[in-house]
């Protein structure tokens, strides 16, 4: 009998990463079994504290005590100006000495970016932390992770949302978490504004394109939210909790979706004309959605 192995990918998104937890929260109220877990950058930071077991109450707890812009681990570098300490420190107090990804409960992958050769790397073995901090080190900000003759940053970069670590490990029901669902972008009041809407607008025309792959896709709009400050930390877990609940309100929901869209992939290849536009548009999924296509090494 066919099973359905449900895989979740959460994506990057700085401090409005705390919106993950709602969704967590969210779908293990209602019993959703999760099969695999993948992230990047802030997406990773949770994945990874969800795939060791820790509590939700730990989580909020303990991520709200770390500062998203630790300007006081100040560690300059020829790759980069800080050191994410606070993080660490916080990773190494909640997760089994000398953690390994492949020992998660849950199957665990983390999605990094190589500088070198420009590529994703799907970070599914080895030392969990140095994963984590390498998947969410902001280029020219963070000391990205050597290793394997690799430089590794940000995995934003080429998938923002990783659904490639959720086929990895075998799943067939793909929910991504997307963070950027936002339409448009705040006015820039100055160069790092200019720079950070840059970055933005070409991690999320790639991940626009990716997110077709995901059976599910949880685009949530927090334009609103700051990347760098924990002030809004339980607004953020209540809006995740919110989008997931409109998304997928029952696991039975999330199935008919599933069956839903495979139906219309198949109408689409074997209908002989083109089926109008107004129709196209009862089926289409919400152009907002937006995920990215796995790059492995």
């Amino acid at each position: 009998m066919f099973r359905r192995k449900i895989g979740i990918a959460l994506g990057g998104g700085g401090a409005r990463g705390a919106a993950h937890i709602g969704v967590l929260e969210h779908l293990t109220s209602i019993g959703l079994d999760i099969h695999c877990i993948s992230g990047t950058s802030a997406g990773a930071i949770i994945a990874t504290m969800y795939a060791f077991g820790v509590d939700f109450e730990t989580m909020k707890r303990e991520l709200k005590q770390v500062n998203p812009t630790p300007f006081a681990s100040i560690k300059i570098g020829k790759l980069g100006l800080f050191e994410n300490t606070e993080m660490m420190e916080m990773l190494k107090r909640l997760l089994p000495p000398n953690a390994q990804i492949e020992n998660a409960l849950t199957p665990l992958t983390i999605k990094a970016t190589d500088l070198i050769t420009g590529e994703g790397v799907l970070l599914s073995h080895g030392d969990v932390i140095g994963a984590v901090m390498a998947s969410s080190c902001v280029p020219g900000f963070y000391l990205p992770l050597e290793m394997n003759n690799m430089i590794l940053v940000d995995g934003g970069l080429t998938e923002n949302v990783p659904l490639s670590g959720l086929k990895f490990h075998g799943a067939n029901l793909l929910i991504g978490v997307n963070l950027n669902g936002n339409t448009a972008y705040t006015k820039p009041n100055g160069i790092l504004d200019v720079v950070s809407n840059a970055m933005d607008i070409a991690i999320d025309v790639r991940t626009k394109k990716q997110l077709k792959e995901a059976d599910a896709a949880i685009s949530i709009d927090l334009t609103e939210f700051s990347r760098t400050s924990s002030r809004d930390f339980d607004r953020l877990v209540l809006e995740g909790h919110k989008a997931s609940l409109q998304k997928i309100p029952t696991v039975s929901s999330l199935y008919f979706q599933n069956r839903f869209m495979k139906m219309w992939k198949m109408i689409k290849e074997i209908t002989p004309v083109k089926i109008p536009e107004k129709i196209q548009r009862i089926f289409k999924r919400d152009d907002k959605e937006r995920i990215p296509k796995s790059l492995t090494p």
